[in-house]
């Protein structure tokens, strides 16, 4: 795998094998990208290889199910003797694997065949790998690509968005810089966006693909085309071929699964997301909305399959969080809190007939009062919603009431209104607790932390050579609350494009100021730690869109929004926003 770096053990083979006959092992690649490898390495102690008395045979198989195999004798090579073992070098040349598919390995295979008589024994191996150039994994991936990168920091670019003073136009040329992440960022051959990259001194790209991920690439490309960025042919083309390849993923019967390798399709977990498959279907209302002569059809037939009456847990009226196909059970554990960004799964079942109205009603607005762990004891008062009685609590950080997020976070209160009309259909409600979440992070972060900037919400950050992504928020804005550790996301300011534009694009402009390496070729990258100023230069595939999508609505007012209430899914949901008012002064 990408980050997979195991040291400080080798793997003993014991072996009893009849006269003629083979046993294998193996390790499956799901996948694996070795386009650019020149060898498949890996060392033998010498004691225990010279004492085997048959063939050892290493085979690789690409994903046609295609084998080939080789016998290692004939690529032995001493390597160094240490004061306890003598260890042997075996390099088989990638020539002697050419009929395969080196962009798509499913297994490696290690075959100890006897010959006329029984052998057992031993066998000790280790550091089994694919050698060539260095930055292998990210060679091997990256030619597969459009594009990439070729620079880390954008001096010049900083520059220039600097003296830009219209905040129209700053957005605008950050939204085309932003962009590129999906001009380039692409399989060829599948069209399938990888979910993130890094630059810099750890080049990485993780080549697979998540049903988010694939959505906000749909909803993306629409927008890129309303902001003329692309014309309408090449908008209908990207999501065309991306199209022909999500119908040939694998999935459980009505959702679709975490992540998929954006070339071979392989699963790496066969976990089915409520939420994951709520973004991809809010993208298939939006595509037939915009291009309904191309993808109408289809887009109905795949929306049609999500059905997320199959998550419903009809015992307290919540969506469960997914299905695990290798347990084969749910979760046992449910999307509980309206200020999450789950709500948009949620308003997309009940838009598209899964479920009724009444379930919006029994998601929480704050836990029960009983569950003494959560942050606060919540206040308020009950209020019937769609025939059922709801408790529409509140909790209240400096000076403020508000409904609280299950973390804290922008992300959770905010990613939602990339779709939804909150601010316009629920002044009362969600719009305004939308605003209030807002005001408290600024607040928290420049006034109660002294930050320079604000913006906390889950991200990626740096982890010595490879990287980590954590859940960061204000405490108090969560029922659980994650931690504040001082690290700002960027995209979080885009999506506060939404509630507070003035604020967001200045806290964008002071980011520029005071941490110019903050941006790179494809807009701001994912996070700042402002303990140190380190930059994380990486970019992911779902805060890139995020921000994408909120500079469109942004620029173009509300198109993405527009075109998703123009469907009957978004219209269908609209009473979901207008009807409830919060119980906030």
């Amino acid at each position: 795998e990408e980050d997979g770096v195991n040291h400080g053990r080798s793997l003993l083979v014991e072996y009893s094998i009849a006269a003629g006959e083979t046993a294998r092992f193996f390790a499956p690649l799901k996948g694996l990208d070795m386009s650019r490898a020149d060898f498949l390495v890996f060392l033998a102690r010498q004691k225990e290889l010279d004492a085997f008395g048959g063939k050892i045979l290493i085979g690789l198989r690409d994903v046609s199910g295609k084998t080939v195999t080789t016998d290692v004798r004939s690529y032995m090579k001493r390597l160094w003797s240490g004061p306890r073992s003598a260890w042997v070098q075996v390099a088989i040349p990638k020539t002697e694997y050419r009929s395969l598919d080196f962009n798509q390995l499913e297994r490696l295979e290690i075959a100890l065949t006897a010959g006329d008589q029984k052998i057992s024994g031993n066998l000790v191996l280790d550091e089994i790998s694919f050698f060539g150039p260095s930055e292998l994994v990210f060679r091997s991936n990256a030619d597969n690509l459009k594009g990439f990168p070729k620079t880390v920091v954008w001096d010049g670019r900083v520059r220039e968005l600097m003296q830009i003073q219209n905040d129209h136009k700053l957005i605008q040329a950050v939204a085309r810089d932003t962009w590129q992440y999906f001009e380039n960022l692409i399989d060829r051959q599948t069209g399938l966006p990888v979910d993130h990259i890094r630059v810099g001194e750890a080049l990485g790209i993780g080549a697979y693909v998540s049903p988010t991920n694939l959505g906000l690439y749909w909803i993306a490309t629409v927008a890129a085309f309303d902001l003329s960025l692309i014309s309408k042919e090449e908008a209908i083309a990207n999501i065309r071929l991306s199209f022909a390849s999500f119908k040939k993923l694998n999935h459980w019967g009505v959702g679709y699964y975490n992540y998929y390798q954006t070339r071979s399709f392989g699963v790496t977990r066969e976990y089915v997301s409520v939420v994951d498959n709520g973004w991809l279907a809010a993208a298939l209302v939006v595509i037939r909305q915009a291009f309904p002569e191309e993808f109408g059809k289809e887009a109905s037939e795949a929306l049609k399959k999500l059905d997320f009456s199959e998550f419903y847990d009809s015992s307290n009226g919540q969506l469960r969080l997914g299905f695990d196909a290798d347990k084969g059970d749910f979760s046992p554990y449910h999307y509980g809190l309206l200020a999450t960004e789950a709500r948009l799964a949620s308003y997309v079942a009940i838009g598209k007939g899964d479920l009724g109205k009444e379930h919006w009603a029994r998601i929480y607005r704050t836990l029960p009062a009983e569950w003494d762990w959560q942050k606060q004891t919540p206040q308020g008062s009950v209020r019937e919603l769609f025939g059922v009685p709801v408790f529409e609590g509140f909790y209240t950080y400096l000076g403020k009431q508000f409904v609280p997020s299950w973390g804290g976070s922008l992300f959770e209160f905010l990613a939602p209104t990339l779709l939804l009309k909150e601010q316009e259909l629920a002044p009362k409600g969600l719009g305004k607790n939308n605003e209030i979440a807002t005001d408290l992070q600024i607040q928290h972060a420049l006034q109660e932390r002294g930050y320079p900037v604000w913006g906390l919400a889950p991200c990626a950050t740096r982890n010595g050579k490879y990287w980590v992504y954590r859940e960061y928020g204000v405490p108090a804005l969560g029922a659980k609350g994650y931690a504040d550790r001082g690290v700002i996301a960027p995209y979080v300011s885009f999506l506060a494009l939404a509630t507070r534009p003035q604020a967001a694009i200045q806290n964008l402009r002071e980011m520029l100021l005071r941490y110019p390496g903050i941006y790179g070729e494809y807009g701001f990258y994912d996070a700042v730690d402002l303990s140190n100023g380190a930059v994380n230069p990486q970019y992911l595939a779902l805060d890139q869109a995020m921000s994408f999508l909120a500079m469109a609505n942004y620029l173009k007012d509300g198109a993405v929004r527009k075109r998703f209430h123009a469907d009957p899914v978004g219209k269908q949901g609209e009473e979901l926003l207008k009807e409830e008012i919060f119980s906030l002064n």
